[in-house]
């Protein structure tokens, strides 16, 4: 099993080479790691205009920028030979993303032996809310 604070190393460092198929196919690394703690991270996602439908971010990617967002912020709490999957996902819209970058945050609320509770907040580059997501994770022994 691979280590899980090597991954987000990696990731943090730009080192992406090795992404799984669907994290390049929809570019899902085009921001940046800013902050990266246990049980906390901040992502900068540039708004990239290939997402938009006519007039803002398509939120199902949002959506899915949402759980990678989350499963960064679980990344951090894991221990190597942990994994898990996203079991239950919500989404709530506030504003639309048109332009500029997004500060994706992720914090882990609680973690049990089986599954944990991450919330995801995504601001615009004004401050003002555009996201607010929540994951519930099933953690799996590898």
């Amino acid at each position: 099993m691979p280590s899980w604070g090597n991954i987000l190393k990696r990731i943090e460092a730009g080192e992406t080479e090795k992404a799984p198929p669907h994290v390049t196919a929809l570019n899902l690394y085009a921001g940046k790691l800013t902050v990266l703690e246990p049980g906390r991270i901040r992502y900068d996602w540039p708004v990239d205009p290939a997402y938009m439908n006519p007039v803002a971010v398509f939120g199902g990617y949002l959506a899915t920028l949402a759980d990678q967002t989350c499963s960064f912020a679980l990344m951090t709490m894991l221990k190597d030979d942990q994994n898990f999957t996203t079991v239950d996902l919500q989404t709530h819209f506030f504003r639309p993303v048109t332009k500029g970058v997004l500060a994706c945050e992720g914090h882990v609320l609680n973690v049990s032996k089986t599954q944990a509770y991450v919330e995801a907040i995504f601001t615009n580059g004004d401050g003002k809310l555009a996201l607010k997501a929540r994951a519930v994770e099933r953690i799996i022994t590898a």
